[in-house]
């Protein structure tokens, strides 16, 4: 009875096993590849994104083993697998036809057989994002995305309608990055383009010339000024006012200097051309030879005068233009001086009883139009430093004759300066954008006070008269002789 049984079972067994084989027996089919929705079942495609999900359909898919797209394996879960459906992601690392020799194709691999199924997998469109110059402005960088098999990188350079191809470049592995040599010529306003395996992708070509900031715009003939900006490449002269050029010394795309011409007899903007256009100057240069008003608030022509060439010198220094040359040289006239001559304690806020160290200015018109908003506009001034300044700070209040509010602004270069210590050479512009001012907590004197500092008009301020005082408000003691500084042409402008 028991080898009946087991005769009964192991036949059984076979029986079974034969049933399947023969079910399986003929190799997997792929009809198509499909979108995981539903709703979109019907929507085949023969080219995918690496990374997407899709519907693998056909049959004789039990006993799976394996799903490849272009040799690369994809991770199959079976609860997604059926006899006629797999759903799986195309690998994020399928290698395509811009970066090797790839079969195009899905394979499906079973205990019982396998099959294939022509499909290409494809990268996204390439695109641009961003493009800047080394500083020789002879290697573009290229920066975007799928930048991926390049077989040419056109320029608009040359004459208008034409485009001249890159003098060579290398690509980054990740296919972000082109470092393309820019071709010899003027550049018209265009597009440089990049072409890839799976499309074109292209950019504004050239890039905007600008100029940013003058270091010194109230420099006077011999003197060097630094000019910032971007893309000065083939910059050849520098126009100043009057239309007298001048030849600049390029440091990098994004600097030049150049020695200040003689001649200039009434302020204008810098102007400058190159290979990729022209730029002006954002504000005028030389504008202390006519010190318009408003505007101007005072050039320190006269130790008393009641106007924008004068101030009300208090315990604040005055040097005339002769005396200004020897301490404070190339000089635009006569200047206002601040100069430490005792000890700061630690916070002793504005110590101008102690020192040579207060600067109060004359009322005088900032705008045409009161109302306006002060976004946008910006105090700028010259300054020299006479020794090198590492501690203590000059503050600028808003205010009248003994009626300053708390300051406004707090200047101390030397605390961004490289390694604490401000020392320029020669005269430079400040700038402090009328937005930056801020309510301190402390009052000079009593008689206007505020429960926080204006900031949307002109006309939210009481006086139109500033105060450049010394000060401290570190804990530490300044020495004696720490700041000792003249400042020239006070002024509001608009932008900076």
């Amino acid at each position: 009875m028991k080898k009946l049984l087991l005769f009964c079972i192991v036949l059984l067994a076979v029986f079974q096993f034969a049933c399947k084989k023969n079910n399986n027996s003929s190799p997997p089919v792929i009809k198509d590849v499909r979108a995981v929705n539903p709703a979109e079942a019907d929507s085949f495609f023969t080219t995918s994104l690496p990374g997407a999900l899709v519907v693998i359909q056909g049959s004789g898919f039990d006993g799976i083993q394996a799903v490849y797209f272009n040799d690369s394996a994809a991770a199959v879960n079976p609860v997604y697998v059926t006899n006629t459906n797999i759903i799986c992601n195309i690998p994020s690392g399928t290698q395509t036809a811009a970066t090797a020799k790839v079969p195009n194709q899905v394979k499906v691999v079973t205990n019982h057989g396998s099959a294939t199924f022509s499909f290409q997998v494809v990268l996204g469109p390439p695109a641009i994002t961003s493009i800047s110059f080394d500083n020789t402005g002879s290697v573009l960088y290229i920066n975007g995305t799928n930048l991926v098999g390049i077989s040419k990188i056109t320029f608009p350079i040359g004459s208008p309608g034409n485009y001249d191809t890159a003098t060579g470049y290398t690509i980054n592995k990740a296919w972000t990055q082109i470092a393309a040599g820019v071709p010899p010529g003027t550049a018209w306003p265009d597009s440089i383009r990049v072409y890839c395996t799976f499309g074109v992708a292209s950019f504004p070509f050239p890039p905007p010339m600008t100029i940013a900031a003058v270091s010194n715009e109230n420099a006077v003939a011999g003197t060097t000024i630094t000019i910032t900006g971007t893309n000065f490449i083939g910059v050849n002269t520098v126009t100043f006012p009057g239309g007298i050029t001048a030849i600049p010394t390029i440091n990098s795309v994004g600097q030049m200097t150049v020695k200040v011409p003689a001649g200039i007899t009434a302020p204008d903007s810098l102007r400058i051309e190159g290979q990729l256009g022209s730029a002006t100057s954002p504000q005028l240069f030389d504008g202390y030879i006519t010190y318009s008003s408003p505007g101007y608030l005072t050039t320190f022509e006269g130790d008393y005068a009641t106007d924008n060439t004068g101030f009300i010198g208090w315990t604040g220094g005055y040097a005339t233009a002769a005396g200004a040359d020897t301490t404070y040289p190339n000089n635009t006239g006569a200047v206002g001086v601040l100069n430490q001559l005792g000890a700061m304690g630690a916070n002793a806020g504005p110590t101008s009883l102690a020192n040579s160290g207060n600067l109060q200015l004359n009322d005088e018109p900032w705008v045409s139009n009161t109302s306006t908003a002060i976004g946008g506009y910006s105090l700028k001034f010259e300054i020299f430093v006479a020794t090198p300044w590492k501690a203590g700070e000059i503050w600028i209040a808003v205010g009248d004759w003994y009626a300053w509010s708390s300051y406004t602004a707090r200047y101390a270069p030397w605390d961004t300066a490289a390694g604490g210590v401000y020392n320029p050479t020669g005269w430079t512009t400040v700038t402090i954008p009328l937005t930056q001012f801020i309510a301190g907590n402390q009052f000079w004197q009593t008689s206007w006070t505020s429960s926080g500092l204006p900031a949307n008009k002109f006309t939210d301020y009481p006086f139109t008269s500033l105060c450049f005082m010394l000060s401290n408000d570190l804990g530490t003691a300044v020495p004696k002789g720490s700041i000792n500084v003249a400042i020239d042409n006070v002024r509001i402008v608009k932008g900076q």
